[in-house]
């Protein structure tokens, strides 16, 4: 692939946050092309294209995880943390890179360009927030009911990601690439919002304040679930079903799915009870 070759991230080694130009990268293209060859679709197209340049990382990312892994001694095996923090990183980076890019597009350009280009992400964000409004009336049971739809969604969330990269292997990239386009179309209709009433800057960090503080959370917790299913679809596709392999893949999905449902819990309370105060 002539884009891989061009901007490698295999070779990203000690610099995770090299991942964030690699995403910005991946993202642009994704819309342009999208734009170019299926604008009367580009609002999924983007997402497809910007998951499928991310492919190949995925899966190198991984393989990486799991060969450092079966590396090790007997009694010389690292903690989860330990074997898959780097990777989680730059996965995460990566998303913010996607997410800068669907910012920047959603606040720069003309209006009917904007909702054209995210014609499916806008609805998506109209469908939640008509759901959420609907269940907030400022009293704690009322947050609590709130609270309750969004663990439930973003398990479901979590759940097709998981099953996504147990099939497909690097599948799940697609649903967080979908998701970084809605946080950008989100973060960029709050932006273009609030310049009316107050500052460029001040919009600008209210704006990413309001959804980063849980969004970073969730989409952490949304890759924790991707590459536990990866984890278990590489080791079941190269050592098979009886293996010892497959086996400390079962223990590192499990930990890394409980890991994922935990901080999806925590990230809940956060949408909830403190992101509001801060748009």
């Amino acid at each position: 692939m002539v884009l891989e070759i061009l901007v490698n991230p295999t070779k990203v080694k000690g610099k995770p946050w090299e991942m964030f130009f690699i995403g910005v990268v991946y993202s642009l293209v994704g819309v342009m092309l999208g734009y170019w060859v299926f604008r009367s679709h580009v609002s999924l197209v983007m997402v497809a294209f910007t998951s499928i340049a991310s492919i190949p990382f995925v899966h190198s990312a991984i393989k990486a995880g799991e060969e450092r892994g079966q590396g090790k001694k007997e009694g010389q095996e690292e903690s989860l943390f330990q074997k898959y923090a780097g990777v989680l990183t730059m996965f995460t980076f990566l998303f913010l890179g996607f997410v800068a890019v669907f910012v920047l597009l959603f606040v720069t350009l003309p209006a009917a360009t904007v909702t054209h280009i995210f014609s499916t992400q806008i609805n998506a964000i109209g469908e939640v927030r008509t759901s959420v409004a609907g269940n907030v009336t400022g009293n704690f049971m009322q947050h609590l009911s709130t609270f309750t739809h969004i663990l439930f969604n973003n398990i479901k969330v979590l759940f097709f990601t998981l099953l996504f990269s147990i099939v497909y292997g690097a599948g799940a990239i697609f649903i967080l690439s979908w998701n970084a386009s809605v946080m950008g179309a989100a973060i960029g209709d709050a932006i273009r919002e609030k310049v009316l009433h107050v500052g460029v800057l001040e919009a600008v960090s209210l704006s990413l304040a309001g959804y980063f503080v849980h969004g970073i959370p969730e989409i952490f917790a949304y890759f924790a679930g991707g590459l536990a299913g990866g984890v278990l679809s590489v080791a079941l596709v190269q050592s098979g079903f009886q293996s010892i392999a497959l086996q400390k893949a079962w223990k590192d999905c499990l930990n890394l799915t409980a890991f994922a449902a935990l901080t999806l819990f925590f990230a809940g309370l956060i949408e909830v009870y403190i992101s509001p105060t801060l748009l």
